[in-house]
């Protein structure tokens, strides 16, 4: 049995309820850990149902009762460690609102995060497979989006930016820090800690513009405001 295609023009995707019982939960887990094997060892191009289902030692029908198809699969994937990262962005804002300076916030947290992708290999290809399927780059873009939008609450609270440019410049933090990331577990490999440095060293950069000397400047366009000047 072939995977059935996404609806044409689909752009979300809702995963089915995840199993209450023991075993349904077993089999759930099995699938998703079995499938981020596939994809990190083969690529997206043998990422199928009946890949993940034979290596997972089910049959395809068991799996369909689960997910619909391999894009659902990806999904599921990528709510859980996305909801991971939220949960840090998290902590990272609400450190900030309790005095903490924003760099010890920051560094904990991105600590974390680098923490979560070590023990996620797949997040990476996971990341390049939903960017690479039409149907599930918009929901990929709104992940990010909703997770600028928790680092944006700092930087227009804490930072004094507008609301505007604190959801832009949180959303090129989130992009540029994402994209090296995934540069250092696709291209370089787990062990190469220059690559995790130099992201810290960029992220941080970047946000000190706006954190140690916030100076809104109406740019050219309207709601838009520029760096500070030193």
């Amino acid at each position: 049995m072939n995977p059935r295609p996404p609806q044409a023009g689909k752009s979300s995707y809702n995963t089915r309820r995840t199993p209450q019982q023991a075993r349904g939960l077993e089999t759930y887990e099995r699938i998703l850990v079995t499938a981020e094997k596939v994809l990190v060892r083969e690529g997206f191009k043998a990422f199928t149902t009946v890949k993940i289902a034979e290596e997972a030692g089910i049959n395809v029908a068991t799996l369909y009762r689960y997910f619909s198809d391999k894009q659902e699969i990806l999904v599921a994937m990528f709510e859980r460690l996305n909801a991971e990262r939220e949960a840090v962005s998290r902590d990272i804002v609400e450190a900030m609102h309790r005095g903490v300076p924003w760099r010890d916030a920051l560094e904990e947290g991105f600590r974390n995060l680098v923490d979560i992708r070590r023990q996620n290999p797949g997040m990476a290809a996971l990341s390049l497979a939903m960017s690479a399927t039409p149907s599930l780059a918009g929901l990929l873009r709104r992940f990010r989006q909703s997770n600028a939008r928790i680092i944006s609450e700092a930087l227009s609270e804490i930072a004094g930016l507008d609301p505007d440019t604190a959801m832009i410049v949180a959303q090129c933090a989130i992009e540029a820090h994402a994209s090296l990331l995934d540069m250092w577990l696709l291209d370089y490999g787990r062990q190469e800690e220059r690559i995790v440095e130099e992201t810290r060293r960029m992220l941080f950069a970047y946000l000190a513009l706006y954190f140690d000397r916030p100076r809104p400047i109406a740019g050219p366009a309207a709601g838009v405001s520029a760096p500070p000047q030193g």
